[in-house]
């Protein structure tokens, strides 16, 4: 089969001599991505992470995110291994470009870039057609999700943390997310990636949405446990707190989608 040629996210230009068949994936958005095109079989080695679709728990383990055992993946064999570089270590980045085995960065932080990743991946696993075919769907139900939207920004907090309070900020991709669903980011001023707030400026702020990924607490009733005072805000007067699997919205890949309409839900209606 043909050379492939592409540039990746940090603008290097990686060469395979043929489509690759045994790939490692570092990042659980690049793993559903390559199964959600049809690679998965060519994928040979995951994260700790990587939990969905299903069938990746047949791919042997190489480590977290933040340290993959170089062992376990040079003991793969793999023709390609694809990377975030958000969550993996630049140090490990240099190891890994040290073996000799083409490594490709992909890193999309908004609902298109994830459309630019998936075709980068058909074109590194011989699978354009259905890389492109897969795009498509995402596009034409993302312009019809966005195209039911209204013009009014809703007054949003997003914690990832709430011990200590943490909040989504700017230059993130679920802060692309919240603003495209609907949301006004309220911690998005700060400038900061993940800011940390004290419990008097989010009283301050007075959110009308309160969004808290589920890994952070455990039901929406704690958080005013944690913080009674919080009970005047508006978010929770008017019901509108809501628990968010962190895996569908955080994760730059095909199920983004699937985050984007729970999002709009919840702004739009009131209800996932």
């Amino acid at each position: 089969m043909a050379q492939v040629t592409l540039l990746d996210d940090l603008h290097r230009q990686v060469t395979l001599q043929r489509p690759a068949t045994r790939i490692v994936s570092l990042a659980p958005s690049i793993t559903e991505s390559l199964f959600a095109i049809g690679a998965g079989d060519q994928v040979v080695g995951v994260t700790d992470y990587c939990n969905f679709p299903p069938q990746v728990r047949s791919c042997h383990r190489v480590g977290g995110m933040i340290n993959p055992s170089i062992e376990a993946i040079v003991g793969l064999s793999p023709d390609l291994i694809i990377v975030s570089m958000e969550g993996n270590q630049r140090q490990d980045f240099t190891t890994l470009t040290g073996l000799k085995i083409p490594v490709f960065v992909t890193n999309p932080r908004t609902l298109e870039g994830i459309n630019q990743s998936l075709r980068q991946l058909g074109t590194l696993t011989g699978r354009t057609r259905e890389a492109a075919k897969l795009v498509d769907t995402l596009s034409r139900r993302t312009a019809q999700l966005l195209a039911a939207g209204n013009n009014r920004r809703t007054p949003t907090i997003l914690f990832v943390s709430v011990q200590p309070l943490m909040a989504v900020g700017a230059r993130t991709f679920l802060n692309e997310l919240v603003t495209a669903a609907g949301g006004d980011n309220l911690a998005a001023a700060s400038g900061l990636t993940y800011p940390s707030l004290s419990r008097e400026m989010v009283l301050t702020e007075d959110p009308e949405v309160m969004l808290i990924t589920s890994d952070a607490i455990d039901s929406t009733e704690s958080i005013t446990a944690l913080y009674p005072e919080w009970t005047q805000l508006s978010a929770v007067r008017s019901g509108h707190v809501y628990r968010i699997n962190p895996d569908i919205v955080s994760r730059p890949g095909p199920r983004a989608v699937d985050g984007l309409a729970m999002l709009i839900s919840y702004f739009r209606t009131g209800h996932p």
